[in-house]
């Protein structure tokens, strides 16, 4: 199991199409050792940060890093949020991939951001205090119920390839981290921060290619789709915080990580 879990960790990170072959000629395995892939990035990515230089790279304006460094239990919880976002990242991907196939493609994106702009208005509206926190919970409820026809019209055989595939992609960031290492012992703040732009760009264009394969969705559509669906999962952590289920020291790890 662990030779087939670097196969495909590797070939997602370096021969995209061969992992998607890999993946739809058999879903149930793949999708097993996916879910290894994913397992595997959390725990090389708890261990990093938390070997990581608290103050490296120079944080935000306005932030200061704690002056006792934090330990691996603590980014062991941080990490333990990852299979709850890729659940929203699955769920969005599928849900704007079927928005956005079909005939008329402008009116199709149109709908596909205004759908996006919903979450924002929510936020502002709560974060404002012109809703209590029981109706922010309850509109989010309402959404995902709004998404229920976009989910029947997804083909029963794609869920388990999109989902091998969205873990699968995590191997990118297993693929960097030797470079995010030397980065980090160079204390290179332009070397790191232009990996983490690489990094962002790689995913973007692996997860679009193999998107697009997956669920056979032209190349653009499946880039707004992964696009939105990351944009997503980001609101999804803003919310979690702003109800006050992720505590504040968690959303600013999940958003360095």
């Amino acid at each position: 199991m662990a030779a087939e879990t670097w196969n495909l960790a590797g070939d997602m990170a370096f021969a995209p199409k061969r992992a998607v072959e890999r993946i739809l000629k058999d879903k149930d395995s793949q999708l097993l050792q996916a879910g290894a892939v994913l397992l595997l990035y959390m725990a090389v990515s708890a261990v990093f940060y938390r070997l990581k230089p608290e103050g490296f790279p120079t944080p935000p304006e306005g932030w200061t890093p704690p002056v006792v460094p934090r330990g691996l239990w603590f980014w062991v919880r941080v990490q333990l949020w990852t299979p709850l976002l890729t659940a929203v990242l699955l769920a969005t991907t599928a849900w704007f991939s079927q928005l956005l196939r079909g005939e008329h493609l402008p009116r199709r994106m149109l709908a596909a951001v205004l759908s996006g702009a919903i979450p924002v208005l929510l936020l502002v509206v709560y974060a404002n205090h012109l809703i209590p926190s029981w109706a922010f919970g309850g509109a989010w409820l309402v959404l995902a119920a709004l998404m229920a026809p976009g989910y029947r019209r997804m083909p029963p055989g794609r869920w388990k390839p999109l989902a091998a595939t969205l873990m699968a992609v995590n191997a990118l960031a297993l693929a960097g981290t030797p470079l995010f290492t030397l980065a980090v012992l160079t204390r290179s703040e332009t070397f790191y921060h232009g990996l983490e732009f690489g990094l962002l760009f790689w995913t973007l264009g692996v997860a679009t290619s193999a998107v697009s394969a997956v669920l056979d969705l032209p190349a653009p559509r499946a880039f707004a789709a992964v696009f939105l669906g990351l944009l997503s999962q980001i609101l999804f952590v803003f919310s979690m915080s702003t109800l006050g289920v992720l505590p504040n020291d968690v959303l600013k790890a999940l958003m360095a990580v």
